[in-house]
C-alpha cells in the first residue's frame, strides 16, 4: 500500500474495516467485483481506495477511474469524501454532469482528472467526444454505485450498453456496489464481475412491529388536530417512541404522506422537518441540518433519506405503514445505528389488519435474510436504436453485424434476436437517421442523427413541473407534476413541506404556482409522480398463508412470526377481526364480493400479479359490457368500480379461463390504456421516429404491429405486470388448488370497505370555509377567458366572463346584427365555425362538429333565456349546454354557484372513469 494512503487512512478512520481489507485484495488482485454491504459498512472507501492505491503505485494515467452514480446517489457527502481522498493523495477528482459549468468541461478535456464522476447519461456524452477519446483509453476502473437502482430499468440497460462501448477503446476492471439484495449472483453476472465481497458478519436488525388501538387519551388529540381517533392514536405512539431518543427518521412510502404526516405532527407542535425529492435543494439540505443540530427530533422522509447523507448518528427509524418490501426495511431500518456490529433498531406503526400483517410478514423475511431479486430489464429495443446511432457517431461506418455483436455481450442482450436487431435498423432506416450500403455492407449515419442522440441520452421521460412560489417570502417551496396541477385552480388548498398553502395564481406560461401559507387543516394532498412500491408475491402469498393460520392454528402463527417483535394482545384483535371476514381471500382462497357499484377480489398475491388478473378480467368486461368499468389493483386485492352490481360467478368463470391466453389478452387490452398511450409516445421519441416535443393523442395507431409497439409492451410487463406468476394462479385457480368462494351483497364485507377507501386518512376534504369558497369561485368564472360564437353567420370572439356582466342582454354579432350569441370552449367554437361552414355548403358534418354544433345552438338560446347566469354556468369546468340548462332551470343566486361548483368537483371526481376527455369540453 502507498504511504499516502497508509497516512490517509490513518487520519480518517484509522485502519480499514473487514470489508474494506477484503475488497482491496480482490481489486488488487485484477479481478472485478460486486461489492454487497448495508448502508454505513464503508462500501465507497471498499471500492475507491484500492483504486486509488493503483494510480499511486503505478503512476496511471488520467482518466483513470470513471466513478459512475445514479444521480440520487451524487449527494454532496459522497462528493465530499471523494475530494477529500483526492486532496490528501494529490489527485484530481472530479464531477460531470447536465449542471457542470462549460468552463469545468474544457478544463475537464485540457486536464483531465485521475477520477471522473459522471452519471450514466453523461458517459453516453463523452464517449462521442474526440477530445476525451485518449484520455478514456487509459481507463482502467470503472466504479457503478448504487448498482440495484439500475439494473432493473433502461437507465441500467443503457449504462451497460455504454460499458461495451468503453470495452471497445479501454481495457478496464468493474466495481460495482450494492446494498443487500435478494439476487446478487445474476447482479454480479450483469456488472461482468469474477467475485462477490461483502461482510462475514450479517448486519443484526431489531423491529418492532405495532398495530395501536385508541384509548381515553387519544380523543383529545383527535378533537385537537380535527382528526380520526385511529390517526390520534397512531400519531401519540409515533412520539412515545421518538420521545426516547436522541435523534429519529421516520419513513413513508410516498411524498403525499410524508407531507400529511409532517404536517399533522407540526400542527401539534412537535419539532419535525419534512425530506423528500420534490422539495427545493435549499430546503432539503435546511432539514438535514436541523436534524444534525439537534433543532428537530425526526425528519419525516422517503427513499431520498435511504442513502447514506450525512445527518449525524440516527438512533431510532420508525415506518409509518407498512414498508411493503423486505428491500425497503432492511435499506431504511439500516440508517439506524449503521456502524459495523451496532444492531440497527426499528419500528412498524401499522394503520390496518392487512397492513400489520403485512408488515410481521416482511420484519421476519428481513430478519431471516429473505430478500427481494431485482428483475434485469432485458432487450429494450428503444436504447438499443440509441445505442447503434451512439457507436456510428463514434466509428462513422461499421458493418452491419458488429453493433449486434457489442451489444449481445451485455447481458441485458444475450437473448436478442437478429430479426429484432434488423427491426430496429429498419425503424432507424426509415426515420432517416442510420443507412445501409449493401455494396460495403456498412452501417452509415445519416442527416438528424446527432441531433436524436443527444436529445435522447435520458431514458427518463421528459417530466413538466411547476414551480411552487411563497409570495410572502419570495422563495421557491418545491415543485408540483403537471398531472396535479391540471386539476388545481385558484383558491385550492394543498400540502407541500409539512404546510398547507392557498393558491393565489397560477401562471401557465412561467409554470408557477403563487401561493400564500393557509393555516387549515383539511386540504388537498399533491400527488407527485411515482406510486406506491409495489408488494412482491412472495410476501403478499405468505401473508395469505399467515392469515390462514391465524383462523386455524394460533400457536403456529405465532411461531411462524416468532423473530419479530409483537404485541400478542394484538394478533389476537386482528385475528377477531378475520373471523368476521367472509369471504376471505388466503394463499389458498380467493374471494369474490359483489357489491351495488362495486366489485371486490380478496387475492393475496402483491400488486403486479392482481394488477395482471384485473387486467384480464376487464378485458372481458369490457367485451361485454364497454368501457365502463374501473380497476384498481392492490397488494391483497382487486377493486373494481362498476355501474352496476356484478354477477360474482360470472367473474369466477372469467377466472378460470385457460392461463394461456393471459399474455395475448392482457396486451389487447393494455392497447387501449392511458398508460400504454404514455409509454408508446416515449419509447417512440426514444427510437427516433418522434421528435422530443412530439404530442400525438391516437399514437398507439401510427406504430401498430411495429417494433414500436413490441417495445411498449415489453415495458409495461416489465414495470407493471408479472404474467409467469398469475398465469401460475390462474393454472392453480383451474386445477382447484385454490378455491375460489363468492358473495353476493348490498354492503361491503371490512376488508372490501378497506380496500375501497385504501389511504383514505390521508385524503382529507374540505378546503376553505363556505362564504369563502363561493367567493373564490365566482371570481375564477368571472376571470375565465371564453369563446363569443355567433350561430348565425359564425362570427366569433373572445373576452373575460367579467366584461359581459352587464351588457349580455345588448350581445348583438357585429357582422350580421344576429342576436343568438353563444358563450362556449375555444376548441367547440372551432368545431362549430367548421359545422357551419360544411352546413351552408350542404356537406355532411363529422360527429364531433354535428356535436358542437347542436351545443352552440343550444347555448344560445340558453344566453337568451337567462342572461349572464348562462354565462357563469357555461364558463364552468365540465358544464355543457345541457348540464348547464338542467342547472339553471332551478337554481338562482348564490343557490347557482353552488350547484355549478358541486358540479366541477363530481366532474374532477368521475371524468377518468367515465368520460371521454375530448366529450369533456362539451357536456
Amino acid at each position: 500500500m502507498h504511504f499516502l494512503l497508509k497516512r490517509a487512512i490513518k487520519e480518517r478512520f484509522g485502519k480499514l474495516n473487514e470489508l474494506q481489507m477484503n475488497a482491496f485484495e480482490e481489486v488488487s488482485s485484477g479481478k472485478s467485483v460486486l461489492i454487497v454491504a448495508p448502508t454505513g459498512s464503508g462500501k465507497t472507501e471498499a471500492a475507491v481506495l484500492p483504486v486509488f492505491n493503483a494510480i499511486l503505485e503505478e503512476g496511471l494515467k488520467p482518466i483513470s477511474v470513471l466513478y459512475i452514480a445514479p444521480l440520487k446517489a451524487l449527494n454532496r457527502d459522497l462528493l465530499d469524501r471523494l475530494v477529500w481522498w483526492g486532496e490528501k493523495l494529490n489527485l484530481d477528482v472530479e464531477v460531470r454532469h447536465g449542471d457542470t459549468s462549460a468552463y469545468r468541461k474544457s478544463k475537464q478535456v485540457k486536464k483531465p482528472p485521475h477520477m471522473l464522476i459522471i452519471t450514466p447519461e453523461t458517459l453516453g456524452v463523452i464517449l462521442t467526444m474526440k477530445s476525451l477519446r485518449k484520455a478514456l483509453s487509459n481507463v482502467k476502473f470503472v466504479i457503478v454505485d448504487e448498482i440495484v437502482e439500475l439494473v432493473d430499468n433502461k437507465r441500467g440497460i443503457q449504462l451497460s450498453l455504454a460499458l461495451e462501448r468503453l470495452a471497445e477503446i479501454a481495457d478496464f476492471q468493474r466495481i460495482g456496489l450494492s446494498a443487500t439484495v435478494g439476487n446478487e449472483e445474476e447482479i454480479k453476472t450483469w456488472l461482468k464481475a469474477d467475485t462477490v465481497v461483502k461482510p462475514l458478519i450479517a448486519k443484526a436488525y431489531k423491529v418492532k412491529v405495532l398495530f395501536p388501538q385508541p384509548d381515553e387519551k387519544d380523543f383529545e388529540l383527535s378533537k385537537e388536530l380535527s382528526i380520526p381517533l385511529e390517526v390520534a392514536t397512531r400519531l401519540g405512539v409515533l412520539w412515545e417512541i421518538i420521545e426516547k431518543y436522541e435523534r429519529a427518521l421516520i419513513f413513508t412510502n410516498t411524498r403525499q404522506f410524508a407531507e400529511i404526516l409532517a404536517h399533522r405532527l407540526k400542527a401539534w407542535g412537535k419539532p419535525v422537518e419534512v425530506h423528500h425529492g420534490s422539495l427545493s435543494k435549499e430546503a432539503r439540505i435546511q432539514a438535514e441540518r436541523a436534524l444534525k443540530e439537534g433543532k428537530v427530533k425526526a425528519l419525516v422522509c422517503t427513499s431520498s433519506m435511504e442513502l447514506g447523507i450525512d445527518i449525524g448518528d440516527v438512533d431510532v427509524v420508525i415506518q409509518y405503514m407498512s414498508p411493503r418490501q423486505v428491500n425497503r426495511l432492511v435499506q431504511r431500518i439500516g440508517r439506524s445505528k449503521h456502524r459495523v456490529g451496532e444492531i440497527s433498531e426499528g419500528y412498524i406503526i401499522t394503520t390496518n389488519m392487512e397492513d400489520y400483517l403485512e408488515s410481521l410478514i416482511i420484519a421476519k423475511r428481513a430478519l431471516e435474510g429473505k430478500l427481494e431479486a431485482v428483475r434485469p430489464y432485458e432487450n429494450a429495443l428503444d436504447v438499443l436504436a440509441h445505442f447503434i446511432v451512439g457507436l456510428l457517431i463514434e466509428h462513422k461506418k461499421l458493418p452491419r453485424e458488429v453493433p449486434f455483436e457489442i451489444a449481445k455481450r451485455a447481458y441485458s442482450y444475450r437473448n436478442l434476436s437478429w430479426d429484432d436487431y434488423g427491426a430496429v435498423l429498419n425503424m432507424l432506416n426509415d426515420a432517416r437517421l442510420v443507412g445501409y450500403d449493401e455494396e460495403s455492407g456498412l452501417l452509415y449515419l445519416r442527416r438528424g442523427a446527432y441531433q436524436y442522440y443527444y436529445e435522447n441520452l435520458s431514458t427518463i421521460p421528459d417530466e413538466i413541473s411547476y414551480r411552487v412560489f411563497d409570495v410572502k417570502t419570495g422563495k421557491i417551496v418545491g415543485r408540483l407534476d403537471e398531472k396535479f396541477v391540471m386539476d388545481l385552480e385558484e383558491g385550492m388548498e394543498f400540502i407541500m413541506h409539512g404546510r398547507s398553502w392557498i393558491i393565489l395564481g397560477i401562471d401557465e406560461e412561467s409554470r408557477l404556482l403563487k401561493v400564500r401559507e393557509s393555516k387549515s387543516l383539511e386540504s388537498a394532498v399533491p400527488s407527485w409522480e411515482g406510486e406506491m412500491i409495489p408488494v412482491p408475491f412472495e410476501v403478499a402469498i405468505e401473508v395469505g398463508k399467515l392469515k390462514r393460520d391465524l383462523l386455524f392454528d394460533f400457536a403456529s402463527a405465532k411461531r411462524v412470526i416468532s423473530n419479530v417483535d409483537f404485541d400478542e394482545k394484538e394478533l389476537e384483535f386482528v385475528r377477531t377481526l378475520l373471523e368476521k371476514q367472509k369471504p376471505l381471500g388466503t394463499d389458498r382462497d380467493i374471494g369474490i364480493e359483489s357489491i351495488p357499484k362495486a366489485l371486490v377480489i380478496h387475492a393475496d398475491f402483491g400488486n403486479q400479479v392482481n394488477e395482471s388478473i384485473g387486467r384480464f378480467l376487464m378485458a372481458f368486461l369490457t367485451a361485454k359490457y364497454g368501457k365502463v368499468f374501473a380497476m384498481k389493483a392492490q397488494a391483497h386485492a382487486i377493486v373494481l368500480h362498476t355501474p352496476f352490481q356484478l354477477n360474482p360467478n360470472e367473474v369466477k368463470n372469467y377466472l378460470l379461463q385457460d392461463h394461456r391466453v393471459l399474455e395475448f389478452v392482457i396486451a389487447r387490452e393494455l392497447r387501449g390504456s392511458t398508460a400504454y398511450r404514455w409509454r408508446m409516445l416515449n419509447v417512440a421519441k426514444r427510437m427516433g421516429t418522434l421528435r422530443r416535443e412530439a404530442k400525438i393523442r391516437k399514437v398507439e395507431r401510427l406504430f401498430e404491429g411495429t417494433v414500436i409497439e413490441k417495445e411498449t409492451l415489453n415495458e409495461l410487463f416489465h414495470d407493471k405486470l408479472d404474467i409467469k406468476q398469475a398465469e401460475t394462479v390462474l393454472r392453480a385457480l383451474k386445477e382447484g388448488k385454490i378455491r375460489i368462494k363468492v358473495n353476493l351483497g348490498r354492503e361491503p364485507s371490512p376488508l372490501a370497505a378497506l380496500n375501497l377507501t385504501v389511504g383514505g386518512e390521508f385524503l382529507v376534504s374540505g378546503e376553505l370555509e363556505k362564504d369563502e369558497i363561493l367567493i373564490l369561485f365566482k371570481e375564477r368564472l368571472l376571470n375565465t377567458e371564453v369563446a363569443l360564437v355567433c350561430t348565425n353567420c359564425g362570427w366569433r370572439s373572445t373576452t373575460r366572463v367579467s366584461r359581459l356582466k352587464n351588457r349580455v342582454k345588448d350581445l348583438q354579432c357585429p357582422k350580421c346584427s344576429s342576436l343568438m350569441i353563444a358563450v362556449a370552449h375555444p376548441i367547440d367554437a372551432e368545431l362549430f365555425i367548421s359545422a357551419l361552414k360544411k352546413f351552408k355548403r350542404r356537406e355532411k358534418l363529422e360527429k364531433e362538429e354535428e356535436s358542437a354544433y347542436r351545443r352552440l345552438i343550444k347555448a344560445s338560446d340558453l344566453v337568451k333565456a337567462y342572461g349572464f347566469d348562462a354565462v357563469l354556468a357555461l364558463a364552468s369546468y365540465g358544464v355543457g349546454a345541457d348540464t348547464a340548462a338542467r342547472i339553471l332551470s332551478q337554481y338562482r343566486g348564490e343557490a347557482l354557484l353552488v350547484a355549478l361548483l358541486e358540479r366541477e368537483r363530481e366532474f374532477i371526481r368521475t371524468r377518468r372513469f367515465w368520460v371521454d376527455k375530448r366529450e369533456n369540453k362539451g357536456n
